[in-house]
């Protein structure tokens, strides 16, 4: 009866200890569908400059809603494909502080300096962002430096314009542009930016309705740094001109 006892309780160790043998890796699941998707390391590391982009641009460009949305939509995403992957948090602290650097440069008005700084930061961080032997499961290296690039282009890019129609190099008081005639050189739908004695403001009609670019149109009151304005008559168009005789005549025969 012992020697029974002992051929099992080795038996079982010898299981135990296979099981424990297991390497980690082993049994792991992978997810499947939009999970098994944004779970990609590359494509999470994307989507999570993308949303860091998208936040800053609207701070930026207040009231488009549109790149909120975008930084929204690709935040959701990173945080689900990156809660299924190996995360170092040094590597998030380091994307962290790119951000951190893209917020401090548009804050200083450096001209891009410290965002390209910002750049180098997010393309560390992406280096250190999982937890995988070095070309095993981490981000691919093509994205690792054109994507942190490109971004941090078109954020200094962008940024940069919106210092300048939010007027900050200028130093004119908006008191003394009131009455003075603008030309609308984008869109107002319902802000836009007009040209006004060679400096671009910020602009909305005064009844928020839109105003075509070419438009001229008259200041006449501020909002901070937002001009309120009033489309000027513009010239009569050829269906007017048709129509005018036809109402005179039309007088003179009552």
């Amino acid at each position: 009866m012992g020697a029974v006892l002992a051929a099992a309780s080795g038996s079982l160790g010898s299981h135990v200890t296979r099981f424990l043998a297991i390497p980690t890796s082993h049994v792991i699941t992978h997810p499947t569908g939009l999970v098994g998707v944004v779970a990609n390391p590359t494509l999470a590391f994307v989507l999570l400059l993308v949303a860091m982009l998208g936040v800053g641009l609207e701070i930026v460009h207040r009231g488009t809603f549109v790149f909120g949305t975008m930084g929204l939509i690709a935040g959701s995403l990173a945080i689900v494909g990156l809660a299924n992957l190996p995360v170092d948090w040094l590597g998030l602290v380091l994307v962290g502080f790119a951000a951190a650097l893209l917020v401090i440069d548009i804050s200083l008005q450096t001209r891009g300096l410290v965002s390209l700084a910002g750049v180098v930061a997010a393309i560390a961080g992406g280096l250190l962002l999982y937890n995988t032997s070095p070309g095993q499961g981490g981000v691919n290296l093509a994205a690792l430096i054109t994507v942190p690039a490109v971004l941090g282009g078109l954020w200094i890019t962008l940024s940069q314009r919106a210092l300048r129609v939010r007027h900050l190099p200028f130093g004119s008081s908006s008191h003394e542009l009131l009455g003075l005639t603008a030309i609308v050189k984008e869109r107002a739908a319902p802000y836009g930016i007009a040209a006004v004695e060679g400096e671009l403001w910020r602009i909305t009609s005064h009844d928020g309705a839109t105003v075509e670019a070419g438009a001229e149109v008259e200041v006449i009151a501020e909002d901070g740094l937002t001009l309120i304005v009033e489309p000027l008559p513009g010239p009569t168009t050829a269906s007017e001109k048709v129509a005018a005789p036809g109402a005179v005549a039309g007088a003179r025969i009552e």
